[in-house]
């Protein structure tokens, strides 16, 4: 099974970039009600964004400390420039913290963020034929290839 922090390190990453979306989504609204034009579309991103946000923010009211929290309200007022803040400020509580990165986890599953995996390619020479590749791999894999054409 893969280590707890790694794990989180990707649901952060993942959180962040929703949180982001979000963020983004909210200015973009506000703006366009000062100039009394029709709020944006809000996208599947920031909706999983405006999903995680409060649950991000009860998580580093829980397990961190004061400057925590001020880098989450600086990622707020502008996320563009405190995105890497924030990710390291939610990593290393998920270093300190097994529970936080627990949770982390499972704040990303239950806003369906993809936390994990790795695609790759497979790259078949000569007469290799490859029909069909699914699931999920967590280790090496060695594919065998046959003479047999039609098998």
């Amino acid at each position: 099974m893969p280590d707890p922090i790694i794990i989180g390190t990707a649901a952060i990453t993942g959180l962040v970039g929703v949180y982001k979306a979000y963020t983004e989504y909210k200015a973009a609204v506000a703006k366009a009600g000062e100039q009394e034009e029709a709020a944006p579309a809000r996208s599947a991103e920031a909706a999983k964004g405006e999903q995680a946000a409060p649950l991000v923010k009860a998580a580093v009211q829980q397990h961190g400390d004061t400057k925590d929290q001020r880098a989450l309200a600086n990622f707020e007022d502008d996320p563009e420039l405190y995105e890497g803040a924030l990710k390291t400020m939610l990593t290393r509580l998920a270093d300190r913290s097994p529970a936080f990165a627990t949770q982390i986890q499972t704040l990303a599953q239950q806003a369906n963020i993809q936390t994990g995996g790795i695609k790759g390619e497979i790259n078949v020479s000569g007469e290799g034929k490859v029909d069909q590749a699914a699931g999920v791999n967590t280790g090496t894999m060695t594919y065998q290839a046959r003479d047999d054409k039609d098998a």
